[in-house]
């Protein structure tokens, strides 16, 4: 069992001297200015993978008692801070792993297993004060201050383990919001507490539009503010990554797979721990663990409330869908509404979220994999559950230049989604034309109005694997001809820059006709 109070720095110490390590240490500084004042109590929640394990322990590690981690810190940004000698290893730190201590104590009722624990070792480090009645962490902490003036900065990782994997014991996350709301509504603990940094996935409960602790400020997925720099790793840290790593993999590729997430003052942000992973082993790929993933989007995706049905649809052939995060609370049991299981998606990182314009969409390869995965095992019921059958004989007849055959399925995809747009346009078209090659992207990558020769196309697929397949440049048109879209896919040269890299390009002409509401489509091929 490892230390709860006064932690030795161990595993950041290990990070740090890694073969890859990227530097979020400033981090300290944006802390060191609320110890102590109204500000103290901060939770940050981000995606699993995306780092908060790694900034839990580097806190932990800078402000312990338990170990001297100049060595470590004085490499490190945090040396920069104004504040850096006054809190370096000057604190006592009480860290809780939630997830570990569960799994470690084998308890569902937190509060009195992390009193037993804590007081087992406030004995040890403070025999001079007798904790003899202390029966919970409130009155732990209170008495160490009122006796010896001693306080704490208290670092919680994981701290909606209980939540998430208990959804429908509401008895647990109740008993749970308790400890913590006792915690840090006590009036006798609060004081005791210098500081607090809980992390986790979901935001923090909420109980209609009252939070359960809203003296906490928050930082997440949808509102990262001040924090967002320590937020998953920006385009420049993964350039360091592919420096640090000697890896072969270019910026481009890394981009593909783990990139599409955006936040303010940061820009592009990717998954951390796929980078990481990809650079070590030299290969792009899922770097997912187990079936945790697609488990956390089919609950996002169809529950006992809701079936996004069309939605799934729509975000896995790299469409975006209308959210409002406003109504999400993190009780996972009571996902009732479409605005609350994609946000609980936003949280978890398997869908991006734009500010600006109120939409989420899948953000990039690794994702699209189990998202796919997942919408495959719901089993919609008429809808997208015989999307990958239906999209895979779409992309073989474009590839037969079966014509024909693609404009009935086109026609059969119109009928079934045509409710999601306000109206059938070339933009709407655009969506259509991505559900229905959704199984393209196992073999292709896709890219919305790419920059090809003298214009922009408005699709194309570009093999995964050169010489496997041939490129798809696909022209959209509504009330003209299929025709029209052919001349203008050759006129405007939107193939000419793919025929010297990809050889063989397949161009393909798609009209839809909104008086007979049927379409037409033409597929020529340019040999190489």
């Amino acid at each position: 069992m490892g230390s709860y109070l006064n932690p030795d720095a161990a595993r950041y110490r290990e990070i740090a001297n890694g073969r890859i390590f990227i530097d979020k240490s400033s981090l300290i500084g944006t802390l060191n200015r609320v110890i102590g004042d109204s500000g103290k109590l901060i939770c940050a929640t981000m995606p699993s993978r995306f780092g908060k394990t790694y900034l839990a322990n580097m806190i932990a590690a800078y402000y312990t008692k338990g170990d001297d981690t100049r060595d470590v810190f004085s490499k490190l940004d945090a040396s920069k801070e104004p504040t850096f000698e006054k809190h370096l290893n000057r604190h006592n730190v009480i860290k809780l792993d939630i997830a570990s201590f569960c799994v470690e104590h084998r308890v569902k009722d937190v509060g009195p297993a992390v009193a037993r624990e804590i007081r087992k070792e406030m004995r040890e480090v403070f025999p001079q004060i007798d904790f003899k009645g202390c029966g919970t962490l409130p009155k732990i902490l209170a008495r160490a201050r009122k006796a010896a003036g001693e306080k704490f900065v208290i670092v919680i990782d994981e701290w909606d383990y209980l939540l998430r994997n208990y959804p429908d014991e509401p008895e647990v996350a109740d008993r749970y919001i308790d400890f913590l709301r006792s915690l840090f509504k006590n009036d006798d603990a609060l004081p005791s507490i210098e500081l607090c940094y809980m992390t986790g996935i979901m935001p923090i409960k909420r109980y209609g539009s009252m939070s359960a602790l809203n003296e906490f400020s928050e930082f997440t997925m949808v509102s990262p503010r001040n924090l967002a720099p320590y937020f998953g790793f920006s385009e420049g840290e993964v350039k360091k990554a592919i420096a640090q790593s000697g890896t072969s993999l270019s910026l481009g590729e890394l981009k593909e797979w783990y990139d599409g997430y955006r936040l303010k003052g940061v820009g592009e942000v990717y998954c951390p721990n796929s980078v990481v992973q990809a650079c070590l082993c030299d290969e792009c790929g899922d770097y997912f663990a187990g079936s945790v993933a697609v488990s956390a989007i089919t609950m996002g995706l169809k529950n006992n409330f809701i079936s996004l049905e069309k939605e799934a649809a729509i975000l896995l052939a790299g469409g975006s869908v209308s959210v409002n995060p406003g109504d999400f609370s993190s009780d996972l049991s009571r996902l009732d509404t479409p605005n609350k299981g994609l946000t609980a998606l936003i949280h978890a990182g398997f869908l991006r979220y734009e500010t600006l314009t109120g939409e989420a969409s899948i953000p990039n390869r690794e994702v699209v994999l189990r998202f796919y995965q997942a919408v495959m095992e719901i089993g919609f019921s008429g809808g997208v559950s015989d999307l990958a059958e239906t999209s895979r004989a779409i992309l073989t007849a474009t590839l037969k230049s079966d014509a024909a055959y693609v404009a009935k399925a086109f026609d059969d995809f119109h009928q079934r989604f045509v409710s999601l747009f306000d109206k059938t346009n070339e933009a709407a078209l655009s969506v259509l034309a991505s559900v229905a090659y959704a199984e393209a992207t196992r073999f292709y990558l896709a890219l919305k109005e790419p920059n090809l020769g003298l214009g922009r196309a408005d699709i194309a697929f570009l093999p995964l694997r050169k010489g496997e397949n041939p490129a798809l440049v696909i022209e959209l048109k509504v009330n003209d001809s299929a025709d029209s879209a052919i001349e203008q896919i050759k006129a405007k040269e939107y193939y000419k820059p793919l025929e010297g890299y990809y050889g063989e390009v397949l161009l393909v002409g798609i009209n839809f006709d909104k008086e007979t509401l049927k379409h037409s489509c033409k597929i020529e091929r340019i040999a190489k």
